[in-house]
């Protein structure tokens, strides 16, 4: 049972919540500011492992910052 929990949680917090909200926030503020540069930094694989936890910890950052945004804007809405 711990098992489906464990997956259930990975599969929601780490994988919607922070890996789409947070990569797809990233990209879509790198193209409206036209940073040609974090476009391409987001897009290519890192060359080693301390740049790739380096761009892993900037998604999470984001990801869980934009959800709480956006949680804390329908809150708002409804209330």
């Amino acid at each position: 049972m711990e098992i489906i929990e464990e997956f259930f949680i990975e599969l929601i917090f780490r994988r919607i919540i922070v890996g789409v909200f947070g990569y797809y926030t990233l990209l879509a503020f790198y193209k409206v500011t036209n940073n040609r540069e974090g476009l391409k930094w987001l897009e290519e694989p890192a060359a080693h492992e301390g740049e790739e936890f380096g761009k892993g910890c900037l998604i999470s950052m984001v990801g869980l910052i934009s959800f709480s945004g956006v949680i804390i804007l329908i809150a708002y809405l409804f209330y």
